[in-house]
């Protein structure tokens, strides 16, 4: 009767929120499109790859309000330190981002005007009938 197994699920904390752009998560989703034609893979893909550069967007922008809502602070020489590892994580996480949206492209072969000029008239996956005949 031990309590022992309580612990365990500390471990995958951090995999609740995969990242989208991680080579494993591409390769899922490569397998859950698989049944599709080339054509319908690669307009899937284009849209996933947009909703993630959207993120990447998204996370940069925060990055950037979080620079704006430190100003503040820099009256205050103790804060000093703090800035520059911050401003240096906040360019490491901006650099990350770019790099792990490059790896995605490069995986797929895809280039990133293709993102950028791919507008279709379905948003986004749920939008656009995953499952047929609902």
């Amino acid at each position: 009767m031990s309590h022992m197994h309580h612990s365990h699920h500390f471990d995958d904390c951090n995999s609740y929120q995969p990242n989208p752009l991680d080579i494993k998560q591409l390769a899922e989703f490569d397998e859950t499109i698989s049944q599709y034609t080339q054509t319908e893979q690669r307009r899937r893909r284009l849209i996933y790859l947009r909703d993630a550069a959207q993120k990447v967007k998204m996370g940069k922008a925060m990055l950037k309000g979080f620079g704006w809502f430190m100003i503040p602070f820099a009256l205050f020489p103790p804060f000093w330190p703090f800035f520059i590892f911050a401003w240096y994580m906040k360019k490491r996480a901006g650099s990350m981002m770019n790099t792990q949206l490059q790896n995605a492209l490069e995986y797929w072969g895809i280039h990133e005007v293709e993102i950028d000029a791919y507008v279709s008239g379905h948003d986004s996956m749920d939008s656009d009938g995953m499952i047929p005949g609902l």
